[in-house]
């Protein structure tokens, strides 16, 4: 995208504390678990529909 040189100028973010990184984590499988939970009554429903 023309104009766009966040990246070169962005600061490097902060360590994170292992408290932090465990937190991120935990979220990272739960949004995947809803993710998957969300597709597969996607494919029920359309196999349910009868389409």
């Amino acid at each position: 995208m023309p104009g766009k040189k966040a990246c070169e100028n962005a600061q490097p973010s902060p360590a994170r504390t292992g408290f932090e990184e465990e937190c991120a984590a935990q979220l990272r499988r739960l949004g995947d678990k809803l993710n998957f939970r969300q597709k597969l009554l996607n494919l029920i429903t359309k196999f349910c529909s009868g389409t």
